[in-house]
């Protein structure tokens, strides 16, 4: 009684399972199309059953006890073949059926389906009918089983229309989360240094210092300067990216160098923090990529680890070659609760560990990061483990 699967087998299950329907209890609308098959079709038995990879699951019945069969042993399994009604006027009297359990078991003779087609294409279930006799439908009752198939096709389609509209109204309360967040932080990103030049500013407009203490409020100035700089810059590059996408230059590099470079660069901040950072890649790692874009990356990494650990502990930069290159940077900070991981490359999302510590930033510096390895056709993975520490992995392509 086995019957091959149809064509649209994958699209099929994927249209059943969106409606999420399968394993629900009991509903009148769902009820109610099973005992009017079975009046119409003036049949003890009438179903709206659903079939799924392995089984034929029963929605609503009439007539029978049972929940769900094996897809095998099931009139259905040969019904979603097609997409008109099946009609089986004896099945004691047809090989398909005559030595399976329907009609072994149950002693069941007659059976008619209408399958219940959803997006026009895949036959994800039927509307079926049942006798211990043989008999046939007219040509009315096929006309109502066709009708009622249809129906139910409607209430599922409703029910992944219902879920569709459901999950596009959390991702718009998401963003509108996420947007009130953002305006809330670049206000303060850009308010926070914009009052320090302007009071330093105010300062020495009134005259009367030394050098030495003018050289050290315009240094303070020029770190606020350059902060709102690289803010400004962020903002920028996202909105590009948005636009037009990345423009890469790629050529051979070697990432032992770009980490060289970049740890170099984070040393001073990560001292003052009192964080050790090691370089421990002194092997040549060679990629093919943009060297701006990819230090860009990097630095963002390893700025987000330094202002994440606490003092005394540690980051560590490594590298690996082969057939993906591979960058990891592994630190001691805070980590990152298991919640929060899906949401890291997010634009605009500030982790409670960021909001907690008052850490600078607008949340785009992993979403950049993000963006840059994506566009490179590599891969990033970020493991964290809160208290324990967080570590990235960066793979590219080789050279």
């Amino acid at each position: 009684m086995r019957v091959a699967a149809p064509p649209d087998e994958e699209g099929r299950l994927a249209a059943l399972y969106e409606a999420r329907v399968l394993d629900t209890p009991p509903e009148d609308d769902f009820d109610d199309i099973a005992l009017l098959a079975a009046e119409i079709c003036g049949t003890p038995v009438g179903m709206v059953s659903l079939v799924d990879a392995e089984r034929q699951w029963i929605k609503a019945k009439v007539g029978v006890d049972y929940d769900e069969t094996p897809r095998d042993e099931s009139f259905c399994a040969h019904t979603i073949q097609d997409h008109d009604v099946l009609e089986v006027p004896d099945a004691g009297a047809d090989p398909r059926f005559a030595a399976g359990p329907f009609v072994l078991g149950k002693n069941f003779r007659f059976y008619a389906g209408a399958p219940v087609v959803l997006d026009g294409t895949h036959a994800v279930g039927t509307i079926c009918v049942l006798d211990k006799v043989p008999r046939a439908l007219t040509a009315s009752q096929r006309r109502a089983l066709r009708c009622l198939a249809r129906h139910t096709a409607v209430q599922l389609e409703l029910r992944r229309y219902a879920q569709h509209a459901g999950t596009v109204a959390d991702r718009m309360r998401q963003l509108d989360r996420m947007k009130d967040s953002f305006l809330a932080g670049v206000s303060h990103e850009l308010r926070t240094p914009l009052t320090s030049i302007r009071g330093y500013l105010e300062i020495l407009l009134a005259d009367g210092f030394d050098p030495e203490t003018s050289q050290r409020f315009l240094a303070v100035m020029q770190r606020n300067s350059d902060r709102l700089l690289r803010l400004i810059d962020d903002l920028l590059t996202v909105a590009r990216l948005n636009e037009s996408g990345m423009e890469l230059h790629l050529a051979e590099l070697d990432l032992a160098e770009l980490a060289q470079q970049v740890t170099t660069a984070c040393r001073p901040l990560a001292e003052h923090r009192d964080v050790a950072l090691h370089n421990l890649m002194d092997r040549p790692v060679l990629a093919r990529g943009d060297g701006r874009r990819l230090g860009q990356a990097l630095n963002h990494l390893v700025v987000n680890a330094i202002k994440f650990t606490s003092p005394g502990g540690e980051i560590i930069v490594r590298g690996t070659a082969g057939d993906e290159p591979e960058l990891v940077i592994v630190d001691t900070g805070v980590g990152i609760p298991a919640a929060e991981l899906p949401h890291v490359f997010d634009r605009f999302f500030r982790s409670t560990a960021a909001d907690r510590m008052a850490a600078p930033g607008p949340g785009l510096g992993l979403s950049i990061v993000n963006l840059i390895i994506e566009a490179h056709h590599g891969s990033i993975h970020l493991d964290s483990e809160p208290g324990v520490g967080t570590t990235v992995r960066l793979t590219l392509p080789r050279a």
